[in-house]
């Protein structure tokens, strides 16, 4: 049992290692797209091929054991990476810059740790340390270190996640920009990989230690690894731009999209309320008459210089005034648009609902049936059978 576990570890360790190692190959190649994104999600991809590396190359590494404990230290990159990538997806105007390298601090502080009592020995007194691997505080604080480390970056991605769909829906009407739902994913995916490490982490320093335990979780670490690279690949076939990326410098209101007039209103003075009352009145008028909505690409900088207004001003009136984002106040015009053409042919062939959706201004059926199921509670089919 346990040997045929061992067979089975090491043959998926070989796969993730190569596919891993193609993948980031293949993104190192591109030329076209978000570059830097590439080359960070190449980079996370690497420091985990180097990680596994102990385990298809043994031999080498007992011969080298300072270059092996320099690749033990390198999952202190994998937050750092990731970190990176995720934010260089989600900003369109992201770039490295000197500080970052802060995020080797770790790393460093870590290759320190291990100078007096490894590096400055002899091979054997090194094998030692192997041999009694649980036992050694220093590794057990770099093990530690690691752990809280990436549970650091992942919540600084999620915030990160969070604040971007709160940028794309107050500027932005372009439903695939709100699409974060892979990269979301792709976040979840790793955070699962970190849940089943914990129990790796368990088994291998509490007072309950057990290698078989140990190894089977390892097991099934790297096969959630071996499955969400072939998830990734999916994704990316299927979705060759899988990003749109938005200015770091937006910044978002803090409010709910729940939030209502009147409690809006309470918030801004008389004189305020009525200057931001004019303004949706504006509004409101300069989307019946000219149909800004019907352009895909929409956004509150666009509106905006149309109707000769600041754009805080217009972001203002829409959210706390009307208690809408952005993203939903120009859908709403989109599906009331979309609903009358779906009952009214004015004696023309009457058109496909495929038609419709890209007439007013969505980009594809599915952000257009989400939308309009939302708005009126049924699909655009079964509003046309209903008025028919």
């Amino acid at each position: 049992m346990i040997e045929s576990i061992v067979l089975m570890f090491e043959n998926i360790v070989l796969v993730v290692f190569f596919s891993h190692l193609l993948v980031a190959t293949f993104l190192c190649s591109l030329s076209t797209g978000n570059l830097l994104s590439h080359k960070l999600f190449a980079a996370y991809l690497l420091v985990a091929v180097i990680d596994l590396s102990n385990i298809i190359f043994n031999d080498f590494y007992q011969a080298y054991p300072d270059l092996d404990m320099l690749r033990y230290n390198i999952s202190l990159f994998i937050g750092p990476t990731l970190y990176l990538y995720v934010k260089s997806a989600i900003y369109s105007d992201f770039k490295l810059k000197i500080k970052y390298l802060l995020h080797t601090i770790p790393y460093v502080i870590a290759c320190l740790v291990m100078i007096p009592n490894f590096f400055s020995v002899d091979n054997a007194s090194k094998q030692l340390w192997y041999d009694n691997f649980t036992d050694v505080p220093e590794l057990t604080f770099i093990h530690f270190m690691t752990f809280v480390q990436v549970g650091l970056y992942l919540l600084a991605i999620y915030k990160h996640l969070i604040r971007y769909r709160k940028v794309v829906v107050e500027n932005y009407s372009d439903a695939d920009r709100l699409n974060k739902r892979w990269l979301t994913q792709l976040i979840f995916l790793f955070t699962l990989i970190y849940i089943i490490g914990f129990g790796r982490m368990f088994f291998r320093f509490s007072i309950y230690q057990d290698y078989d335990y140990e190894r089977l979780v390892q097991l099934i670490m790297i096969i959630s690894m071996l499955l969400s690279i072939c998830w990734i690949l999916w994704q990316a076939l299927h979705k060759p731009k899988l990003f749109s990326g938005v200015s770091s410098t937006l910044e978002v209101i803090d409010e709910q999209a729940s939030v209502t007039k009147s409690t809006s209103d309470s918030k801004f003075s008389a004189i305020e309320t009525e200057k931001y009352d004019a303004i949706v009145l504006r509004l409101r008028d300069y989307m019946q008459q000219s149909k800004p909505f019907l352009d895909p690409s929409l956004s509150l900088d666009t509106l905006a210089k149309q109707i000769n207004l600041p754009r805080n001003e217009v972001s203002l009136s829409i959210n706390k005034i009307i208690g809408q984002h952005f993203f939903d106040f120009v859908n709403s015009y989109r599906i009331n648009f979309a609903a009358q053409m779906l009952i009214t042919n004015d004696g023309q062939p009457q058109k496909t609902v495929l038609e419709i959706l890209y007439e007013v201004g969505f980009n594809s059926k599915s952000s257009f049936n989400t939308a309009f199921k939302k708005h009126l509670l049924m699909t655009p089919s079964q509003y046309r059978k209903l008025h028919s």
